[in-house]
């Protein structure tokens, strides 16, 4: 596993999310009550960036049209999206949220 940092706690409130790029993927960085989640920011639908959409718990709505994301598997839970899109493992090492695009 190479783990990469991403950000700072600090920079990703409660109940936001951050897009970032690691190794030339752009993904979203999600905290959830102080637990952090990275997905791939694209939605399989059209292509709309995830880290704007509202989150409820451990879910995140696709801002364009609804569509519906689980943040730990990144598994679909509604249309419109086909598919879901991929996780990636976090961690946190002192102030730093790392993810791990291996």
């Amino acid at each position: 596993m190479a783990f990469t940092k991403v950000a700072l706690v600090a920079e990703i409130a409660p109940g936001t999310a951050k897009q970032v790029i690691v190794n030339g993927r752009t993904l979203g960085v999600f905290n959830v009550n102080g637990a952090f989640y990275a997905i791939d920011d694209t939605c399989t639908h059209r292509g709309a960036p995830l880290s704007e959409g509202e989150c409820a718990g451990t879910e995140v709505t696709c801002p364009w049209h609804g569509a519906r994301f689980d943040l730990t598997t990144g598994g679909h839970l509604s249309p419109p999206a086909p598919r879901g899109v991929t996780a990636y493992k976090v961690q946190l090492v002192g102030d730093e949220v790392q993810v791990d695009v291996s």
